[in-house]
């Protein structure tokens, strides 16, 4: 098949599973070109293993100027663009109304300049819904071509509804062949929004458990325990929460902490002020933003490692957190929140330990249940590792992947054949 990804820029560090979709499915025998139509400055490559596959050479990420004035200017070089891949026949297709607000303000037109050939694909897919509206205006404008697949993987299905409304994409339910979620819980909110129930698949974003080898935690008690969290640094990661969930475990329990955290964000000051006036200031550790490596290496060294997932104050949620997925491949304890798809991957007592989200006093308890329990770490970690494999190594999403655009270029086939036949009965 001949697939495009659609995403805001790529390669983003926060975003591997984009990555690892894009790279199986070439070791597939599929083609992949990916878009970055967002208008945003890639991050970087966080699997460094994959540099082999040529994504960079597959990649475009498309930009334009912020200042409408330059913008305009720049409209003739875009236009000019558009002439040379498509002939002068093509300016027709830049329609005011199918693009509307992006036609005035020109990013309709610094997009379509960006688009190979004809941009015919079988599977356009859209990796967050945020991202279908302009996909749908370039295929109904002819610069795309392909069936429409749309995935809710967190911002999109949470924090864009919480701002927009719940009818912000009735006007993607009749324009997209299916649609998928990273988790059941945003299944089910899309389904509520007006998503065909008949035409949405949960598809976790897979991992590859070949860069996270199982290494069963020691039974022997230390006598300090290491904590790690990995992620944004913003409220929805909940680090605040757990950093005074730690500090009051740590003095009930009179065990000495270490606390290391991984990743960017705006609430890094805030952050280290407040394990500063916790008084863990010198446990905790920020190192920034990590490659895959880098973060597997950080796991094997941790003695817990924690997801404090909560909804934000803009509604964001989380689906199963990918670096949890990874710390329970590897064999670590883990301590999840009851948040979004966290539940659906951690199993209270089974594969790791839950906690009420932004409740610090059910944080700290969890992290007593959990370090009181050493000689149960053995089995739990084995039973979590399972669980990964069975729901997130990558081979199986990506043939989860595979079997869904197969069938959704089914539904495509079949959808003209239904028409005909429902005029006919009229």
């Amino acid at each position: 098949m001949k697939i495009a990804f659609f995403v805001n820029a790529f390669p983003m560090m926060s975003e591997a599973f984009i990555a690892n979709s894009a790279a199986a499915l070439i070791d597939q025998g599929h083609s992949v070109d990916i878009y970055g139509i967002g208008n945003v400055c890639p991050t970087g490559l966080s699997v460094k293993a994959l540099e082999g596959h040529g994504l960079n050479e597959r990649t475009v990420n498309m930009r334009w100027p912020n200042s409408p004035m330059v913008r305009f200017a720049g409209l003739p070089g875009a236009l000019g663009t558009i002439v040379r891949k498509n002939g002068f026949g093509s300016l027709t297709r830049l329609r005011p109304d199918i693009y509307r607000r992006s036609m005035s303000d020109l990013t309709a037109v610094y997009q379509a300049s960006a688009f190979e050939g004809n941009g015919e694909y079988d599977i356009l897919h859209c990796q967050f819904a945020t991202l279908a509206e302009s996909v749908i205006k370039h295929r109904k404008a002819g610069f795309l071509k392909g069936d429409i697949v749309v995935n809710f993987r967190g911002y999109d299905i949470t924090e864009t509804v919480e701002a927009v409304g719940p009818h912000v994409f009735d006007h993607v339910w009749p324009e997209a062949t299916s649609y998928i979620a990273n988790c059941d819980y945003f299944r089910r909110r899309a389904i509520a929004l007006g998503c065909p129930e008949d035409r949405i698949t949960v598809i976790g974003s897979g991992i590859r458990l070949e860069n996270f080898a199982f290494s069963p935690p020691s039974e022997t008690a230390n006598p300090s325990l290491k904590f790690l969290m990995v992620g944004r640094l913003i409220e929805r990661k909940g680090f605040h929460i757990a950093l005074k969930a730690i500090a009051i475990f740590a003095k009930q329990a009179s065990v000495p902490v270490t606390v290391d955290i991984v990743g960017d964000g705006p609430m890094r000051p805030d952050l280290a002020c407040l394990a500063s006036d916790l008084g863990i200031g010198e446990a905790v550790n920020f190192h920034g933003a990590r490659d895959h490596s880098e973060i597997a290496d950080l796991i094997r060294q941790t003695d817990i490692f924690l997801a404090p997932s909560m909804t934000s104050a803009i509604g964001g949620q989380d689906a199963p957190v990918n670096t949890l997925k990874e710390a329970m491949a590897i064999g670590r304890p883990v301590i999840g929140t009851r948040h979004g798809g966290i539940p659906e991957l951690v199993i209270d007592g089974e594969t790791g330990a839950l906690a009420n989200e932004g409740d610090v006093d059910s944080l700290c308890e969890a992290i007593n249940r959990l370090s009181a329990n050493r000689t149960n770490w053995s089995a739990l970690t084995h039973r979590a590792r399972t669980k990964v494999e069975a729901m997130y190594a990558l081979d199986t999403c990506t043939d989860q992947l595979v079997h869904h655009y197969e069938k959704s270029l089914s539904l495509a086939a079949a959808r003209p054949i239904q028409q005909l036949e429902t005029v006919l009965k009229g």
